[in-house]
């Protein structure tokens, strides 16, 4: 933020990937306020909290409310990669910085070895500046492709010992500490672990909801946070993983855009239209993490929909003939809205490619709305710096410009960063399917959360809140 005297002007500007918020709201008489919290704004008297039913119905669909929007009416998010002017003219908001998949899209046939030096190079180089610190600095260790990556060019470049931090769950299905372990073991890091229990869970939740701000839906922001205070207690800045998904294609949604091309093609429309949805009714329901029948339920959902539509039902919760039952009458006109923002990200995005929009949609609204928000929120409440090399603008830049080919390659995602990896990480780290960092949520709503959802969901409280149905909310948590 910048305030020009002579010009009686304001400049605010934010980061081009969304890696720190921003949120300002304009009031009469000229008054302009701005924050990196929500709570900065929302301090200000003068300003009204009142809830924006447009974001509320995004939230329901996204689990998180999208950028420009928040939670409350008036009060906006600066987009990534754009900076804004308030002088006595009003407000102005422009992008300085415009992601772009241009060149990926005009390159000829390349063989993935034309590129891995180069990749490794450009990763290697963020990475080190990343470093630059008059404090130790450690590394969140998922035991993930990108968080390994990430730790092992840490190790050599680091002067001294990594410490690296991790976090394990009771629930086995969901527990990938071991994956950790084995990491650390490879690259010789001093490995720091502690185990997340549903008791735990149940009494971080009253903290956490202190320093949101806005509803989020991201379960995973309770370890995110857990984790950061653990590794707080030795280090003061850690090097994470995030953005390596969305840069090279490495969520499993990718790929189903371009299988389910192949089974709308090659399975009868009759089987597709009557025998799946009767055999998906049969299938028995697992709390497990990433369990197979919620893949196919998801898959399916996504059938005979608009490319963006179904990439965000495969991403969020409620479908808008789920919200029909879900939201009281008076609320159901903002449903026609629903996915309005990520519609408006694929009319800007300059990429022909169905699977690169798909990249370049991830990149504006789940890693921006949702991975990095989580990140800072649970960071900054444990006073602790998360720096993300994958997001440097060298990398961003070299990740978007490469060949799809090359980044899902058949069917196989991040293939170039795989290739580049080989030999420098165990092989069954970067052959891992990748599942991400999921919470056993169902099992804890059924055990030690039950009591507080039950209170949280109780008829009496939703009614006085007068925006959800409490008949199907009650329908809800008695199926679960």
């Amino acid at each position: 933020a910048i305030w020009d005297e002579r010009k009686q002007e304001l400049l605010l500007a934010r980061d081009r990937m969304g890696i720190k918020p921003m949120y300002y709201t304009h009031l009469p008489d000229w008054q302009f306020i701005f924050g990196s919290e929500l709570k900065a704004v929302l301090a200000n008297p003068a300003v009204e909290r009142k809830i924006d039913l447009i974001a509320l119905n995004e939230y329901l669909s996204y689990e998180y409310v999208p950028t420009p929007r928040t939670i409350i009416r008036n009060v906006w998010r600066l987009e990534a990669g754009h900076y804004l002017i308030f002088n006595r003219r009003g407000v102005e908001v422009q992008a300085y910085d415009n992601l772009s998949f241009r060149q990926s899209e005009s390159r000829p046939p390349v063989d993935w070895r034309d590129y891995s030096a180069s990749l490794y190079k450009t990763l290697r180089s963020a990475v080190e500046r990343e470093l630059v610190s008059d404090v130790p600095v450690g590394v969140l260790l998922s035991g993930g492709l990108d968080s390994s990556t990430i730790a092992a060019l840490m190790v050599d470049l680091y002067p001294g010992k990594v410490e690296s931090f991790t976090v394990g769950f009771e629930e086995g299905s969901f527990d990938e500490s071991k994956y950790a372990r084995q990491v650390a073991q490879r690259l010789n890091t001093n490995h720091n672990e502690m185990i997340l229990t549903s008791r735990k869970a149940v009494d971080l939740v009253a903290e956490i909801s202190n320093f949101m701000d806005e509803p989020f839906a991201d379960s995973s922001i309770i370890p995110t946070y857990l984790l950061s205070r653990f590794a707080r207690q030795k280090v003061k800045v850690v090097l994470g993983g995030d953005g390596g998904d969305e840069l090279f294609a490495g969520y499993p949604t990718v790929l189903s855009h371009r299988l389910i091309g192949y089974y709308e093609r090659l399975v009868p429309w009759v089987l597709r239209a009557y025998l799946a949805p009767r055999l998906m009714d049969k299938l028995k329901v697992s709390f497990d993490n990433i369990s197979l029948d919620f893949r196919l339920r998801r898959f399916l959902a996504g059938r005979g929909v608009p490319l963006i539509t179904r990439h965000q039902r495969w991403l969020g919760s409620f479908v808008d003939e789920e919200k029909a039952s879900l939201l009281q009458g008076w609320i159901q006109p903002v449903l026609r809205e629903t996915y309005y923002q990520s519609f408006e990200y694929a009319r800007e995005c300059d990429a022909k490619e169905h699977l690169n929009q798909i990249l370049f949609n991830d990149q504006k609204t789940y890693l921006e709305g949702d991975i990095l928000y989580k990140v800072d929120r649970a960071s900054m409440a444990a006073s602790l710096e998360v720096r993300v090399p994958f997001l440097n603008r060298e990398v961003v830049h070299f990740a978007n410009d490469l060949p799809l080919d090359i980044k899902l390659h058949r069917f196989t995602g991040k293939f170039l960063l795989k290739k580049m990896m080989k030999g420098r990480l165990p092989d069954d780290i970067i052959n891992r399917t990748k599942k991400g960092f999921n919470m056993p949520v169902a099992y804890w709503l059924s055990g030690d959360l039950k009591e507080l959802m039950t209170d949280m969901l109780s008829p009496s409280f939703v009614n006085r809140q007068n925006l959800f149905d409490s008949t199907y909310v009650q329908q809800l948590t008695d199926e679960h």
